[in-house]
């Protein structure tokens, strides 16, 4: 039997919010999240219902927060390798060498940023990641 229904790859809103959903539909749900989410330089978020100026990673703490009051495991890392596994699913190497399987796996690691050259972007005084990753 597997070790979880469903491995989510990335733990933004997107695949937080889909954990949500399985969680509460008692699934047993692992998002691994790498830590470099696209959107690291923002201070705050705006036209986010609810959530109008709040900081991104706030919003990520309080989605991971809810995750796992369902029972659900959010852990840091990076899934290095994905091998169906017939019938069964899906075994899942993780990049702290752990292995787990999954019934199903969600990719949920967003888009990658492609910034135009100008002068100055690059040396802005925040630590930029325009990746997803988990690359």
């Amino acid at each position: 039997m597997p070790d979880f229904d469903v491995v989510i790859v990335g733990g933004g809103a997107a695949g937080l919010s889909t954990a949500l959903v399985l969680s509460r539909t008692r699934r047993k749900v692992l998002v691994v999240d790498s830590g470099a989410p696209r959107n690291a330089p923002a201070s705050h978020m705006h036209g986010f219902l609810s959530r109008d100026g709040m900081s991104p990673a706030r919003l990520l703490a309080m989605g991971r927060d809810e995750v796992q009051r369902y029972g659900s495991e959010v852990r840091s890392g990076i899934v290095d390798e994905l091998v169906a596994d017939g019938q069964s699913g899906f075994k899942v190497l993780l990049s702290d060498d752990q292995r787990v399987s999954s019934r199903r796996v969600l990719v949920a690691t967003g888009v990658r940023d492609e910034l135009p050259a100008v002068e100055g972007l690059h040396e802005r005084p925040f630590p930029v990641n325009f990746g997803c990753g988990n690359d």
